[in-house]
């Protein structure tokens, strides 16, 4: 199992940090919100996937 990471802003430690995701909703779509754990300080939480960049450059 490979573990996919992200650099998304970490609450607790006030910066842009590697995070983990545990949970990943079944049907992927960024208003669905995915659980993330900073590796850092080990904070989980619930926040929206990024947005498509593809279809914002149209």
């Amino acid at each position: 199992m490979t573990e996919e990471l992200e650099q998304r802003w970490c609450k607790k430690c006030f910066k842009k940090t590697r995070q983990e995701i545990i949970f990943m909703p079944e049907i992927p779509t960024y208003k669905r919100r995915r659980q993330y754990k900073c590796t850092e300080c080990g904070l989980t939480s619930w926040l929206q996937g990024r947005r498509p960049s593809a279809e914002s450059v149209y």
